[in-house]
């Protein structure tokens, strides 16, 4: 069993959360003011175990190396990513184990290239919920936009097949815990409701309802 502890941050439209068996926790997408979720491990009892990025941000600066270097955490970016610090570098497929959950790493580029959501897995391998950072969003997905105009046209391509291939893989019932679309700038159109599923998206997304050319 697990539980997951979202943090709201209104004024940028965004969310981190904080996922945890109760003994051990990750924590997904961190923003700056890191206090806030110390203080909820503090109040949950758990040690902070992982600080997870779904993508390098362009709406916020991260607080996720700051958490981990406080925490001791291991700090989980993409592999592709060209950073200048230590991490555990991840890709596609790969999983990482916090306590007694499983996070498995899929790629998911679109919002960036480098773009990873992460599953959420029971021991047995069911997924049960799933974060996507800027991937698939409330009845919406992230920009693509923002890393050039040069880049857009391939990676509005690459979003729709990332937001396929989660709904494709995943149960009806996964949960979706996006990061962006509560009025961040980073959400490709407008999002609508404070949580869903794979299954209702598939009925509501755009990029599920709708053919990749029009």
């Amino acid at each position: 069993m697990f539980e997951i502890e979202t943090i709201e941050t209104p004024g940028l439209g965004d969310r981190s959360y904080l996922v945890t068996d109760g003994t051990v926790a990750a924590v997904i997408d961190p923003q700056r003011d890191v206090d806030r979720v110390l203080e909820i491990a503090s109040r949950r009892r758990v040690t902070i175990t992982h600080v997870v990025e779904t993508h390098l941000h362009n709406d916020y600066v991260t607080g996720g190396l700051d958490l981990a270097r406080r925490t001791g955490a291991t700090y989980v970016v993409a592999a592709d990513d060209d950073v200048e610090f230590d991490r555990h570098a991840v890709s596609d497929g790969d999983v990482l184990e916090v306590g007694s959950m499983h996070l498995r790493v899929v790629h998911t580029p679109g919002h960036t290239h480098h773009h990873m959501s992460y599953v959420v897995e029971s021991p047995d391998g069911t997924p049960q919920a799933v974060f996507t950072g800027g991937s698939m969003l409330y009845g919406a997905t992230g920009r693509t936009d923002l890393l050039g105009a040069e880049h857009t046209d391939e990676l509005t391509h690459a979003q729709f097949r990332s937001v396929r291939r989660l709904a494709r893989e995943l149960p009806a019932e996964t949960e979706v815990f996006p990061t962006h679309g509560f009025g961040s700038f980073c959400s490709a159109t407008p999002t609508s409701g404070d949580s869903s599923t794979v299954g209702e998206q598939q009925a509501s997304n755009p990029a599920l309802t709708m053919d990749e050319q029009r």
